[in-house]
């Protein structure tokens, strides 16, 4: 497998907000300049917040008797998958835990997710990389993706189901 280099917009996590943003970096006179980022750390958080499509069989959360609100919308993802050859998906399917009762399946569910997003995209750039997830709270799952000495983790709010 050959090795392909990252390069791309640098993004950050930030816990105090709780949410992603463009990393800039100070270059005097109150001027910055767009941060790129050369490990999968961007890359995998990128991956890790958005939604892939979901798969026939795929619970969707929200979904009452069997009927998911949203129509056509319901199983999200990027529209521009279907521009992508041999089935591939961006994004992760860790949304449709949003609802899921925080149990062992759940986190091995979210362990498979991630390790399908993150594996693609491991892959096709040529390395190892490893996934987990963990019970930090009630409702909070930290999921952490692992590769080339980079370690991204972010929490995600899991539902405590009925």
């Amino acid at each position: 497998m050959t090795y392909v280099p990252y390069a791309n917009i640098a993004i950050g996590w930030s816990a105090a907000f709780g949410r992603c943003d463009v990393r800039v970096a100070a270059r005097g006179n109150g001027r910055g300049s767009v941060v790129i980022d050369r490990t999968p750390a961007s890359t995998f958080l990128i991956a890790m917040g958005s939604f892939r499509r979901a798969r026939a069989d795929d619970r969707i959360p929200g979904t009452l008797n069997g009927v998911a609100s949203g129509g056509l919308t319901a199983k999200r993802g990027w529209p521009g998958d279907v521009l992508l050859g041999d089935g591939q998906q961006t994004g992760c399917r860790l949304w449709l835990l949003e609802d899921a009762k925080q149990t062992e399946a759940t986190r091995q569910a979210a362990i498979r997710y991630l390790d399908e997003s993150i594996g693609q995209i491991a892959s096709d750039h040529g390395h190892d990389y490893t996934v987990s997830a963990a019970w930090t709270a009630r409702g909070r799952l930290q999921v952490t993706a692992t590769a080339l000495g980079t370690v991204v983790s972010t929490p995600v709010a899991v539902g405590t189901g009925s």
